[in-house]
């Protein structure tokens, strides 16, 4: 049997891609043998690969890379070459990359210790500090897939050689001004429309602490990798969850900006020219610092003078001070408590055993704290969801089918249902959706400042699911609400990890009675010894343009959480 081009062409990338890494770094068959046995990647199984040095480097987060370079501990090339190792053996066991860009990092740190060998200062705030990027970004020289097979050699299905590896997106340009080294491309589900990581390139991303899982989508890569600690912190976007979810799937940290906070210009995208709900760039690490590094230094830059839809809007540090000063150091309440939204279920699919005590343990700790606590009750999320999902389906896949038949590839399996070619929805169908998205926007607005009516306090944000499941088993992601409410009205979103799933705690309640078909589906999906050990991220959410603020709160609660837990 004939094997169809397009696979010829995908294991061509695939086969290219491997020749980047070079033999010294390469695992043997054994080695990859063996790595598919383990459940668990991170960690000890990881490092047996590094030298002590490297494991050192590592296992230094952002903030102290970015300081030891500085302080001359380090050189940009020291730094980045143990990156780039972990990176290529992360590769190797896990599936996460896309784009392997070594010899561009260490070509770029070589330059950086150079620049700071002369003038004796460094280039910016991320001088040496290697950034992994989401195959959506643009990085002059090399591919931009974003999970499609007629996109390999070319600009976004293009062939115009004014484009093909001749444009950097523009936070790429703003990273490397800032002395950023960009190191490789992270692994994405074909179309950016999945909650999972699988397309018809590289096959599938799994979850490095726990292979029976995903590492969530559609940013999956990143958080794969940064579980493996291949990167401390990397770009993402954000439509329906996507930095979210693989924060909260690997047990690292995201951030989602209200759209146009930071630049999507020259970012690749599916459906561009649907922008009612549009996706957001957001940023994942490996501590809750690393994200605050990243997102200031790239506002330092002014965007939007570059990007006419980005607002005009620098780091706001009075915000961000005055919500951190709500807390003493241990995170207790000094002068005006916070006042936290607790979001235990939508009443379409409750949280699996894992995520409710997740919850709990936040609700007791914001207790012991002295911080004020509400039950939240918002609006229908069912509403939110359909008028979301209308929308990533508005132009009846046409976006996406054009793109699969540059090469003749399949949907993958779990996209198949739900994106056939259709007829686009009405104009008039399109713009009624449109006032309805707003009419929900405005009731959950409503009810945000009906939160004062008790006390003269509005909650500050509010602590919910990333999904009703810690992880999830391959194929069984039946509900997306938690995050897609809140792309809805754009709300500004950090996830952080607060516990793992424990099988002799979290066990399965056999008296629980469904609330429906999807409720019943996801619960008995729900299996304590597969799901043990897997990592359980919430989603602590603010309203929009609340960057600053979101990210104190969570700064304070993750600092709290870390020193009991120490």
């Amino acid at each position: 049997m004939q094997i169809p081009r397009w696979q010829l062409i995908a294991r061509a990338k695939v086969a290219d891609t491997h020749s980047r890494i070079p033999e010294e770094w390469r695992l043997s068959d054994m080695d990859l043998e063996t790595a598919k046995e383990q459940r668990t990647l991170s960690g000890s199984y990881m490092e047996q690969y590094l030298t002590d040095d490297e494991k050192v480097i590592i296992g230094h987060d952002s903030m102290q890379l970015v300081e030891k370079i500085k302080n001359r501990q380090y050189t940009a090339v020291d730094v980045a070459r143990a990156y780039c190792k972990t990176a290529a053996l992360a590769q190797q066991i896990n599936n996460c990359l896309h784009e392997i860009m070594f010899d561009f990092a260490l070509h770029t740190a070589k330059r950086l210790d150079q620049y700071y060998a002369k003038n004796g200062i460094v280039k910016g705030p991320l001088h040496g500090l290697p950034i992994s990027l989401k195959d959506q970004f643009h990085v002059k020289g090399y591919d931009t897939t974003m999970g499609y097979v007629g996109w390999i050699g070319t600009y976004e299905g293009s062939r115009d050689p004014a484009k093909v590896h001749m444009v950097n997106s523009q936070v790429v340009e703003e990273l490397l001004s800032l002395g950023a080294v960009l190191f490789c491309k992270t692994s994405l589900p074909q179309t950016l429309l999945l909650g999972e990581t699988v397309n018809n390139i590289i096959g599938t991303t799994l979850n490095p602490v726990n292979q029976l899982l995903s590492c969530g989508g559609s940013s999956g890569g990143e958080g794969a990798l940064q579980a493996l600690r291949g990167s401390s912190v990397g770009f993402g976007t954000d439509i329906g969850g996507s930095v979210r979810i693989p924060a909260a799937f690997c047990s690292t940290y995201s951030i989602k900006p209200t759209h146009n906070r930071l630049s999507y210009r020259d970012v690749a995208n599916t459906n561009p020219g649907q922008d009612t709900y549009a996706s957001s760039v957001g940023v994942m690490g490996t501590t809750i610092d690393a994200i605050r590094l990243v997102i200031t230094s790239v506002l330092s830059t002014s965007p939007w003078l570059r990007d006419p839809n980005v607002i005009k809007m620098p780091w706001n540090s009075e915000a961000e001070t005055s919500t951190l000063a709500r807390a003493n150091a241990d995170g207790s309440a000094s002068g005006v408590p916070l006042k936290i939204g607790i979001y235990w279920t939508d009443g379409v699919v409750t949280p699996q055993p894992p995520v409710v005590r997740g919850l709990r343990i936040i609700r007791d700790l914001i207790q012991d704290l002295k911080h004020k606590i509400v039950d939240w009750e918002p609006p229908s999320q069912t509403t939110a969801k359909r008028i979301h999902l209308a929308f990533l389906k508005a132009d009846g896949a046409h976006d996406i089918h054009q793109q699969l038949n540059l090469s003749g590839e399949p949907l993958v399996p779990p996209l198949r249902a739900s994106f056939q070619l259709r007829d686009p929805i009405p104009l008039l169908e399109y713009q009624d959706l449109t006032i309805q998205g707003k009419t929900y926007s405005e009731a959950y607005n409503d009810y945000w400042n009906s939160t004062s009516n008790d006390d003269g306090q509005v909650v500050d944000a509010v602590v919910m699911p990333v999904a009703p499941h810690a992880a999830v088993i391959p194929g069984k992601f039946y509900h997306t609400a938690y995050t897609e409410c809140i792309n809805l009205m754009d709300y500004s979103a950090v996830v952080i990890p607060v516990t793992k799933a424990d099988k002799s705690v979290d066990t399965f309640d056999h008296h629980y009675q469904p609330l429906n078909d999807v409720d019943r589906k996801n619960w008995e999906a729900y299996e304590p010894e597969t799901y043990d050990g897997a990592p359980v991220g919430l989603q602590i959410v603010a309203r929009k343009w609340d960057e600053e603020k979101v990210w104190a709160i969570a700064k304070i609660l993750d600092t709290a959480l870390r020193n009991r837990s120490e």
